[in-house]
């Protein structure tokens, strides 16, 4: 295949299919704008005829373990939504990776009641979980109201798509993605740190030397599941993380391969060894998991993350620690944007999925309550500095922020520390992404379902070892890849090498 570098217009930026890359530019939605006050504000969609109690909706959400005054923002939540949609949220908040994997998808196999779930390729795995049948269908429901899909746009929500039908309706956020780390700003500042002079990891290096030897009780570097620099190399997923079968992320080929054998990866595997030998990073690392709980200490100078514009002003308000951005790798259009990114779904096994979907649509259209659980309670948790400009309060009972989980993150107030023209950073951000070749297809793992299985059995048996340096490589790697082969591996890249070849052949 041609090697053809495409970078996408402005416009262009809230789409992600293949016809995005084939036809003219859509003009790029209008921030909404919607009242502050719940005796103003007016959702989008047709309420649910009211029934004589008001429906519990269980909603599991990822993110920062349930914050203190959640009860208190469930509370105001509540009231107003007893008249508008005649419903009750129970939200329960459960850490990223294992905590939430865990509960959530045990909670999905066993059929138990949940109304609404957050899903992605990394938080119960929207591929997985909609294959095995605990999704519910949500076409009904966008084609009776287009609220969502005029938000987000036509073309994006064809790309969430699997095998055609729609499982989850995506946040509204960037569309696109990159690597980097956020940085500790006293310490930064400290050691006369400037993050434009970051260009690459190894560049990170004579600092984490730095605060090792000077700043007892601090570790250099956080590794924890999959907040990890093995994302520097942004492997172009063919399945999900977990899964082996990648395709470089420079459009150099059409080879798919088994990336956590790759050279870079090894390479990467070895690196994080030195670091862990150095004491950059704990010695646990393998086995902590709420990376935002340990942000919150201090304790830690960096942390690799996916990036956006105002990265760190939002993690400043998660965690209470003030944090610079440090971008690594270059702004990219992938399938992990869609179906990877940030979706909400309602499980089979809901028992008000009318009034699921009616609330959903609600964290799009109605500010006032979208703002409620990002920030809480004005006058509380926070303050208005302006209309649309918000300061926090010292009151850490209820710091939630992560915004792209609820709906539409342009519904968003900015905090004071953040740039007033963040959302449009954002479309810019979009736009200037390097669009895979990729793009657009979709791997169906149902002929090779259990070696689908089996391989990520494998990945799971080693990638924290790795990821973190808590192992010795050589040794590790090659039992890694004795078991890759016992679980069929080469049958499962096989596949989807026949199945990306066919892809590329129609287009």
């Amino acid at each position: 295949m041609k090697k053809v570098t495409k970078f996408v217009c402005v416009a262009a930026a809230l789409v992600l299919s293949v016809a995005m890359l084939l036809t003219g530019c859509v003009v790029a939605p209008v921030t909404p704008q919607s009242p502050s006050s719940p005796q103003d504000s007016t959702a989008g969609n047709t309420p649910v005829a009211p029934a004589k109690e008001a429906a519990e909706l269980i909603w599991y959400l990822v993110g920062p373990q349930q914050e203190p005054e959640t009860d208190k923002i469930l509370e105001a939540a509540n009231t107003y939504l007893k008249d508008k949609l005649n419903v009750k949220i129970n939200l329960t908040v459960l850490g990223y990776g294992d905590p939430y994997n865990n509960k959530v998808n045990t909670m999905l196999a066993a059929g138990d009641r949940i109304d609404i779930c957050f899903t992605a390729g990394w938080a119960a795995d929207i591929k997985a979980n909609s294959a095995a049948g605990y999704f519910r269908e949500l076409d009904s429901y966008l084609a009776k109201s287009s609220t969502i899909t005029d938000i987000v746009g036509k073309a994006f929500m064809e790309g969430i798509k699997i095998n055609g039908k729609t499982y989850a309706v995506p946040c509204r956020k960037e569309q696109v993605h990159n690597w980097g780390f956020i940085i500790k700003k006293d310490l930064a500042q400290k050691y006369n740190v400037n993050p434009a002079d970051i260009k690459t990891m190894e560049d990170m290096e004579p600092i984490f030397e730095t605060i090792k030897k000077n700043e007892p009780g601090t570790y250099p570097l956080l590794v924890v599941e999959g907040e990890a620099p093995f994302k520097l190399l942004d492997w172009d997923v063919i399945s999900d993380d977990s899964i082996p079968g990648a395709l470089y992320p420079d459009n150099r080929d059409t080879k798919i391969i088994n990336q956590f054998l790759a050279p870079e990866s090894i390479a990467m595997y070895k690196k994080m060894r030195e670091y862990m030998q150095n004491g950059y990073i704990p010695a646990d690392a393998a086995t902590m998991q709420n990376f935002n709980d340990h942000l919150k200490t201090g304790n830690y100078f960096a942390i690799c993350q996916s990036m956006k514009p105002g990265k760190a002003a939002e993690m400043t308000a998660t965690t209470g620690v003030e944090w610079l951005d440090v971008n690594i790798t270059k702004p990219v259009m992938a399938n992990r944007d869609a179906s990877g990114g940030a979706l909400l779904a309602i499980p089979t096994s809901a028992k008000y999925p009318d009034q699921a979907f009616a609330f959903i649509e609600m964290l799009y259209t109605d500010k006032y309550l979208n703002n409620l659980f990002v920030y809480g309670i004005e006058n509380e948790h926070y303050v208005k500095v302006s209309d649309n400009v918000v300061k926090l309060t010292d009151n850490t009972g209820y710091r939630a922020g992560n915004g792209w989980r609820f709906g539409d993150q342009f519904l968003n107030y900015l905090m004071d520390n953040e740039d007033p023209n963040k959302w449009e950073q954002f479309v810019a951000y979009n736009g200037q992404a390097f669009v895979l070749d990729s793009l657009g297809f979709s791997f169906d793992r149902t002929p090779v379902d259990a070696e689908h299985a089996a391989c990520k059995a494998v990945t799971e048996t080693y990638y924290k070892q790795l990821f973190t340096g808590s192992v010795d490589v050589d040794s590790t790697v090659k039992q890694m890849e004795a078991d890759f082969k016992a679980a069929g591996v080469d049958k499962l890249i096989a596949e989807m090498q026949r199945q990306y070849d066919a892809w590329l052949a129609s287009k």
